[in-house]
């Protein structure tokens, strides 16, 4: 029997380690969706750019639903790629 839970640990490893990770966007805001929503508080106060600043937006939230930031990781890269 301790063979069985040795292997099940191995494989609940395994699948962990091929879960993306969350992007940095995610780990501080908790979603990409507070993020944008501080950016825009920021735009309307004039601290940042109207018209670049929704471009810079999107392109993090396709990143993120692309799952690019798992990417980085030397052992992942494989994934992405095809």
């Amino acid at each position: 029997m301790a063979g069985v839970r040795a292997l099940a640990e191995r494989v609940r490893k395994l699948e962990a380690a091929r879960i993306a990770p969350r992007s940095p966007f995610e780990q501080i805001y908790g979603s990409i969706a507070a993020f944008a929503d501080h950016v825009q508080t920021d735009i309307d106060a004039g601290k940042l750019c109207r018209r670049d600043m929704p471009v810079v937006i999107a392109c993090i939230d396709r990143w993120n639903r692309d799952g690019a930031w798992g990417a980085w990781r030397r052992d992942r890269i494989w994934e992405h790629s095809g």
